[in-house]
């Protein structure tokens, strides 16, 4: 895999499954959920962009953290599905992998630009409302 600076820290290695385990739903009917761990847990910078890419990919519904660093990703699996489902969920890993030198770069602009324009625009909301709330104290002090 090629080196790709994020966040300061290259990225030189691909993300790997290390452990897939089975959590049973409460009931019969509930879907399983596979967990799978993940190694080298992807840092804050990627977080979002793996996050897309197996949610697409995998179906992947959850995410969580260790207090070691470990992430795990959790998807649903009918029982009688586990096999094509933990099949499905490590060709997306290994797909993300592969995408990820040639995507992920203009991934981030693009996504860094959306977050931008999203600030901007909450921004410009609420500053639109605070507008109200300052029209509304000097029509109350007026009043008064």
């Amino acid at each position: 895999m090629a080196q790709i600076n994020v966040g300061g820290a290259p990225r030189t290695g691909p993300v790997r499954i290390v452990r897939m385990r089975i959590h049973p739903g409460p009931v019969a009917d509930v879907p399983l959920t596979i967990a799978a761990d993940l190694d080298p847990a992807p840092d804050r910078e990627e977080w979002q962009w793996w996050r897309e890419q197996l949610r697409e990919w995998a179906n992947v519904h959850s995410w969580s953290r260790s207090s070691t660093g470990l992430v795990s990703v959790q998807v649903e699996a009918p029982g009688d599905q586990v096999e094509v489902v933990a099949r499905r969920l490590v060709t997306a890993v290994e797909e993300a992998n592969a995408a990820y030198p040639e995507r992920y770069a203009a991934w981030r602009q693009e996504h860094d630009a959306r977050v931008a324009e999203e600030r901007l625009r909450q921004q410009r909301r609420f500053a639109a409302q605070q507008a109200i709330l300052d029209r509304v104290m000097d029509e109350y002090r007026s009043n008064q």
